[in-house]
């Protein structure tokens, strides 16, 4: 377009030339003269437009550089003529809104990042080549216990919080065994348990090492493992629980039904030895009835059915057949879970507090904690030493001349359903403390404390 305007004017010039020169000489000049400031008028103009749109795209990219990218540039009517000026703004525009809509993206990727790995469990620690923490989920504050581990050492961080890890420096991937307490469960910690009442548990450690901004960086990931032995274990165990329980009815049947018939014949004959022999016989075929019923529990313990009930009215309920004393601030605590399997549980819990100490009243608490229900049930018995402690769990495993060893492996197996955890303490002024950490909406969360 300014070329166009320019050329006009040289015809013009030209025009008044050869019109002109040489009869009106002073007309020539005053036109000359008006086609050079038309000229000038029209290259300023051009010049000055020209310069607005520059400063506009150097203003824009200076936005860019600064990390904002909501600019856009608007155009006014010379600048929509101008078909370069036009292109140049167009283009402009079109790059600031992909990368506003990559910014966006690239966001929301890192937002989702961020919620997957505070929302996991495992403890994710990065540490750059000097040996400072620059990222920390909410795992790795709960596992050791501080809300502001960025800027920390790692060497430093472990010594006075986790000397165990100090052993595991050389080890990129493997298993290892750790003295927790109760660290990842949200519990609120009892001042009174001393380090003593730690638990061992399995942990996976992995470390990678990877380049951030061309320097060396340490990736430490450690994986809680000790609540998928369990459940693995306790697969294994109903496994074997199932066949076992098939194999004696199987065998238990018949015998039965013999029993009955020599009890039947004894009595027509009148022979008291037989039919003590086949009583003694019933009586422990009826025993080993028993037996299997008892652990048939663990293998057919269902999904629980959660739903929202009050647990002051269910332990109300339990005072009419356990001698308890009940300490609780709250008058309604409501829990999403299935009422009759936290039943049994607190039964089953109850029924081993009454057995350690008969004579007293055991001891029942509940208590909330960052949307965590404490449940804490402490009898006065002589307690449990380290190592029955560590097998406390397990099925088959029992300390009493008449146990079944099936209530505390049911009573994990209903934690564990319910995402929640148990463990077991001596208190310090006697007794076992069984505490219970079961989430009021029915998912374990993870809260700092």
């Amino acid at each position: 377009m300014l070329i166009i305007k320019i050329i006009l004017i040289n015809l013009l010039f030209i025009a008044s030339f050869f019109l002109l020169l040489p009869q009106s000489p002073w007309l020539f000049v005053f036109t000359t003269c008006g086609a050079i400031f038309l000229t000038v008028m029209l290259l300023h103009k051009e010049s000055k437009q020209q310069q607005k749109t520059l400063q506009a795209i150097f203003n824009g990219l200076q936005n860019l550089q600064d990390g904002d990218f909501s600019i856009s540039l608007s155009e006014n009517i010379q600048q929509k003529k101008n078909a370069e000026q036009h292109q140049l703004i167009t283009l402009f525009n079109q790059v600031t809104d992909k990368l506003r809509l990559e910014k966006q993206s690239l966001y929301q990727r890192e937002l989702l990042l961020d919620k997957v790995v505070n929302a996991s469990d495992v403890v994710t620690v990065l540490v750059n080549h000097r040996n400072t923490i620059i990222f920390a989920n909410r795992a790795a504050q709960h596992f050791f216990h501080s809300t502001n581990l960025m800027g920390q050492q790692w060497a430093e961080l472990l010594a006075t919080q986790m000397p165990e890890l100090l052993q595991h420096h050389d080890k990129n991937n493997a298993i290892i065994q750790l003295m927790i307490k109760d660290r990842m469960s949200g519990v609120s910690h009892d001042p009174t348990l001393g380090d003593e009442d730690k638990t061992e548990e399995s942990w996976h450690l992995a470390r990678h090492l990877l380049k951030l901004h061309n320097s060396n960086h340490q990736l430490i990931l450690l994986k809680p493992l000790t609540k998928e032995l369990h459940q693995q274990e306790l697969q294994t165990w109903k496994k074997v629980i199932k066949v076992i329980n098939h194999e004696l009815n199987n065998s238990i049947a018949p015998i039965s039904s013999m029993c009955h018939s020599g009890l039947i014949l004894a009595e027509r004959l009148n022979e008291p030895k037989l039919d003590r022999v086949f009583n003694t016989i019933s009586g422990r075929i009826n025993k080993l009835s028993e037996f299997i019923k008892s652990y048939s529990q663990l293998a057919r313990l269902s999904i629980p059915q959660k739903t929202p009930f009050n647990i002051i009215n269910t332990i109300d309920q339990l005072k009419s057949l356990y001698q308890l004393e009940f300490i609780c601030s709250e008058k309604v605590v409501l829990l999403n879970a299935d009422e009759s399997q936290i039943e049994q549980l607190l039964i089953n819990l109850l029924k081993n507090a009454r057995e350690f100490s008969p004579n007293q009243s055991t001891e029942v608490t509940l208590n909330i904690h960052d949307d965590m229900l404490n449940i804490v049930i402490r009898d006065y018995g002589n307690g449990m030493s380290q190592e029955v402690m560590k097998k406390a769990f397990l099925p088959y495993y029992s300390t009493k001349v008449d146990g079944s060893g099936i209530g505390l492996s049911l009573c994990r197996e209903v934690v564990d359903a319910h995402h929640g955890q148990i463990t077991l303490n001596n208190h310090p002024k006697g007794g076992l403390q069984v505490t219970v950490c079961l989430s009021l909406n029915g998912h374990m969360t993870f809260k700092v404390s």
